[in-house]
This record gives C-alpha cells, structure tokens and sequence, in this order.
C-alpha cells in the first residue's frame, strides 16, 4: 500500500510537471529543503545524546546546502526573484549546492572518531557559502548554462567529480559499516546512489525544462526522500535505532570490560593460569566434592629447578617465557577438569579429581619429562630446565585442603632434598 501512494505521488509530481514545470521545479526542491532542515533539527537537538559528531557535522553541512537550494529556488528560470539574471544563475547555484553537499558527506566520516568544534564549522560553512553566493551574483562564478548553447564544459565536468565524490562517499560509509545501524546504512547508500543517477542526467539537458532535466529532479526527489527515511525518521520515530549504533556499541565494550576485569581477577596474567588468590577457591570446591562423594582427589606441587639462577644469568624476560612454556606444558599434559594454579614466583599447584595417589604419581612423571624436554632458544643458547614434584592424596580422617597442600608441599622439599628432577610422595 506504501508503494502504491508513493507511486500516485511521484505520477501527480509527473503530470505537474507537464502542466506547469515551474511548479513542479518548486514542488521538488522545496521537499529536498524541507528535509535538509528537518536532518539539521533533529541532529542540533539529539547532540547532548550522541557519542561522536557525525550525525552533527551532516545536519550543519545539510542546513548550508537547503540554503544555496532554496536560492537555486528563487532563481529558477520564470520565478523572477532576481531580474537580470538568465538560466546560468539556477545553474551555478546548483553545482554550487552539490559541491557542499558532496564534500560534507565524503568529509562527515571523520567525525565517527573526532570532536567536532560546532561553532567553527559554522564559522567556515558561513564564511565558504558566503564567499560562492558573491562569486556567483557577481559573475565571477564560472558560466554553467548557456541560452541557446546548453550547458559549458565546467558543469559537465563538475557533475562527474560531484559523482566520483559521491561513489567515494559510498566507499567510505561502507568501509565503516559497523558504526551504522544495517538499515540506515542501506538508506544512505540508496540515497547517495540516486543522487549520482540526478547528477549524471543533469550533464545531458539543453533546456532547463527538458526531459533530462526531468529524470534528474525526480532522482534528487527519491535520493532525499530515502535519506529523510535515514535520518529524519528513523530519528524521530525509531530512536532505537537512529543513526550510530552507540549504545549497542558501548554495552558489549562494557561487557567485554566486565570480562577483562573478572578473568583478571582470577587468572595470572603471566601463565593464563588461576591465581594464588582464586586457586584456593576452585581447590576447596574439589575438596567438599571429595568429602560428599568419597572420591579420590589428588594434589601435585611443583616447584622449577634452581630458577633464581636462570633468571640471574638470563634475565626475567627469559625467566617469564619459561614460566610460560612450564605452563603450557601442565595445560597439554593434564585433563579439562584438572584444577591448575601459578601459587608463587616458580611454583604451581595441581588437583587432580578422581585420581588416587598412584595415578596422580604417575601423572606427575609425565609433567616432570615433559618439562625437562621443553627448551628454550636465548642469545646466549637453548635453555631447559627441571622441576621438583612433590604428590599427596586426600586423607579421608582430615579432609582438608590446608593439609592437602601441605602434605604436598612436604613431599616436595623431599624432591629438592634428594637431588631435584623428580617425584616424591607424601
């Protein structure tokens, strides 16, 4: 049903235009300027709730261009608003109008990320439009149409840069697609397509009322009915989704933030491992575990053969790799449900569910080959190390996970005692 008013609409607009272009030429541009101002309106007073100056930047710069439109207007040929003027004056009030337009739109891109300083863009916008409109009204403004002759080299070569600046335009909203809403963005690039069809039929008339002529109002008609749907609707009607994407946006960088904070909470920013402060926790969880069920649990404390030397002679940046390449280790050699925790410095504590002590003895050895094979190549040579384990399992008259750990932190200074690079149990 829409589509069918539309279509009533723009055959009323065509049969007007048969009956006295002049109104029709009127009827048009009015509409383009209406919207202009409605984009500048709603863009002024959503300011205070936007995050970046794009929308802000596109309503000053539309506000400047419904002004040279509206004069463009005025000075069609038959309105009489300014005598002594031909058709050349519309003309360049045009070409004047879609420069300002179409160097807005493909400069408004860099507001996504910048501040915009309001009121020297309209300092300059003033000062710029200004200084063309007196250009213009004194003749100084290149001639874009000539009675008789059809349009100069300087308006046909101005609509195609206008058009190359508009398909740039495109490019660049394209290429930032994720700062727009999907549908906003599919407006605008409509629109901005249309308005390239008006400009390449506007290189072709002779007559200011030709069929060209025509084609290209109606195009610049469609291309601002589809950015008022963009801009001007979608603003007022659709708040939710006007525009910018920002607090959509600013919601998942505050989950991600969330994220962040938590994992480090709990993690070691070195290893990727739980934390001295958050292993406990997990630790007790497994212990609890143990005591309802009657499980076997089983924990495993490993400490880094003679580390303070590694670091003297190598460095701490050697020393964290190793640390890291340690950690890796316990992460390929151990089960998902492994409990793994840095606990200090060089050592790392292990709860191993569902494991009696011989078979957290033996996966113990694993982790003390693995380690011993893993080397790391320095400026100074391949660098290894070994590590110390000491393996205890829950004792079902104390289950505790403070004797849990104790036991296994006795057993390893056994290992360090009884030469290092190797598994006792406790």
């Amino acid at each position: 049903m829409p589509f069918l008013s539309y279509g009533l609409v723009l055959f009323g607009l065509y049969l007007t235009s048969h009956y006295d272009y002049l109104l029709f030429h009127s009827l048009t541009e009015i509409f383009s300027i209406v919207v202009g101002c409605s984009i500048f309106i709603v863009a002024w007073n959503s300011r205070q709730r936007l995050d970046n100056d794009f929308f802000l930047f596109l309503g000053i710069a539309f506000l400047f261009v419904s002004c040279i439109d509206l004069a463009h207007t005025l000075a069609y040929k038959g309105m009489g608003v300014f005598p002594g003027y031909d058709a050349n004056l519309p003309t360049q009030l045009w070409i004047a109008a879609r420069y300002c337009q179409s160097l807005s739109l493909l400069v408004s891109p860099l507001f996504l990320r910048r501040r915009l300083n309001t009121y020297l863009v309209f300092a300059v916008y003033t000062v710029v439009i200004a200084g063309v409109l007196a250009a213009i009204f004194a003749n100084v403004f290149p001639a874009c149409f000539l009675e008789g002759v059809g349009l100069t080299p300087f308006k046909k070569i101005s609509e195609y840069i206008i058009s190359v600046m508009f398909l740039a335009s495109i490019a660049l909203l394209l290429r930032k697609r994720t700062a727009f809403d999907p549908n906003v963005l599919q407006w605008l690039v409509a629109s901005l397509t249309l308005t390239i069809g008006a400009e390449v039929a506007f290189t072709f008339y002779v007559s200011v009322y030709g069929l060209s002529n025509l084609v290209g109002h109606f195009f610049k008609l469609i291309a601002f009915y589809f950015l008022y749907i963009a801009i001007v609707e979608m603003g007022l009607e659709k708040p939710q989704r006007v525009l910018l994407k920002n607090l959509k946006q600013n919601e998942k960088a505050l989950q991600k933030a969330l994220k962040d904070v938590q994992w480090l909470a709990i993690t070691d920013p070195l290893t990727g491992l739980y934390n001295q402060r958050h292993f406990p926790k997990v630790a007790e969880t497994e212990v609890q575990r143990t005591c309802r069920y009657g499980h076997p649990l089983s924990a495993i404390m490993l400490d880094i053969d003679h580390f303070k030397r590694v670091n003297d002679t190598y460095g701490h940046t050697v020393g964290d790799h190793l640390l890291q390449g340690v950690a890796e280790s316990l992460r390929q050699e151990l089960r998902g449900v492994d409990v793994i925790g840095r606990y200090g410095g060089d050592e790392f504590a292990i709860m191993l569910p569902e494991s009696d002590l011989a078979v957290a003895k033996k996966v113990a050895g694993r982790l003390r080959e693995a380690i011993a094979l893993r080397k790391l190549n320095t400026a100074k040579g391949p660098v290894a190390v070994t590590a110390s384990l000491g393996v205890t399992s829950v004792d079902c008259e104390n289950p505790t996970l403070e004797d849990l750990l104790s036991r296994a932190d006795k057993a390893l200074y056994v290992a360090k005692r009884r030469g290092r690079n190797r598994v006792c149990t406790g």
